[in-house]
């Protein structure tokens, strides 16, 4: 079993490589009371392979499912012809009509169960990726005196496109320098730190 106290200073250590190469670009600024950046969100999360996986794995998962249901509707719907051809009002249609409503409800229930669960691990993936990237986030902000980080778009504006020009005409931040854009370090650190975390340990 892999140490915890190996795995922790592994952490520390590759956190400590990364701010070490932004704190270079910033001695010039060191002396202020903080150091404003920029991080684009949306790329850390497209770029993190292990997000990607537990996306990828859980849309295959929603497609099994939705095969599944398709595939049990059709049966239900099957059985529920023969019903139609049996003896009006006689207990034994009486009997199976109320058999596939049962099928019917059931299979909602099911689906909806289903459904609920999927969306629960889509939120569990999309939280611990995020507060991975906010422990990151804050350990760069405190060696390389960052007092705030924002949220921005890095990505170009289609303007082809209305919906996206108003929506890029209204991002947050108009301008902002390379110097103290945290994403490449950011998503290079989660990503040394995912590998560090699933290899074996040797000691």
């Amino acid at each position: 079993m892999k140490s915890l106290i190996s795995y922790a200073v592994k952490t520390v250590a590759i956190a400590v490589v990364a701010v070490t190469v932004f704190a270079s670009n910033t001695q010039a600024q060191e002396s202020q009371s903080g150091v404003v950046a920029v991080l684009d969100v949306a790329e850390v999360f497209k770029s993190n392979a292990e997000f990607e996986a537990q996306m990828n794995s859980i849309k295959q998962d929603a497609e099994g499912l939705k095969q599944t249901i398709q595939q049990r509707q059709e049966a239900i719907k099957q059985e529920a012809q023969q019903v139609s051809q049996m003896e009006a009002l006689s207990p034994a249609r009486q009997e199976a009509e109320t058999a596939v409503e049962q099928k019917q409800a059931l299979l909602r229930t099911e689906a909806r169960q289903a459904e609920a669960a999927l969306l629960n691990r889509e939120a569990q993936v999309y939280y611990t990726t995020y507060t991975e990237m906010q422990d990151f986030v804050r350990r760069v902000a405190e060696v390389n005196n960052i007092s705030l980080v924002i949220r921005f778009d890095s990505a170009p504006i289609d303007q082809t496109n209305r919906q996206e020009v108003i929506k890029g005409v209204n991002r947050t931040v108009v301008h902002y320098g390379n110097q103290i854009n945290l994403t490449k370090m950011v998503i290079d650190g989660m990503a040394a730190r995912s590998a560090s975390a699933g290899a074996p340990n040797t000691k």
